[in-house]
């Protein structure tokens, strides 16, 4: 069961990095389109996703995998297959969490940015 824990952890970073990318691929550009200064909308931005890195990577490993493996394998028990849904529940905890954090601190970033260019005007 550790290996799979490993591998879930894994997996769930991963697939937290592509959620991240294509939410923000898909909406970012609108937000910084909006703003006055594109430039520092996109510099904030990226600052934001980067002092955002190191707390969504404990908080993902820490909260949204106990959290994710505990439903993981709560959900299971209740359809009577044990706890093997807990690996499945361990990656997609930390994959939400992880993307949350990221994107919250990219959004801000960006919000930041346009809070100044309105600020300038």
């Amino acid at each position: 069961m550790a290996d799979a824990a490993w591998i879930a952890s894994a997996l769930g970073l991963g697939a937290g990095t592509l959620l991240t990318y294509v939410v923000a691929k898909l909406a970012l550009p609108r937000l910084v389109l909006r703003s006055r200064d594109s430039l520092l909308a996109v510099r904030l931005a990226l600052a934001g996703a980067i002092i955002a890195l190191l707390p969504a990577l404990l908080l993902a490993l820490v909260v949204g995998g106990t959290l994710g493996g505990a439903w993981g394998g709560a959900l299971t028990r209740a359809l009577g297959m044990g706890a093997s849904g807990a690996p499945l529940g361990l990656a997609l905890g930390i994959a939400l969490v992880f993307a949350g954090i990221v994107l919250g601190g990219t959004f801000a970033g960006a919000l930041i940015a346009r809070a100044i260019a309105q600020a300038d005007h």
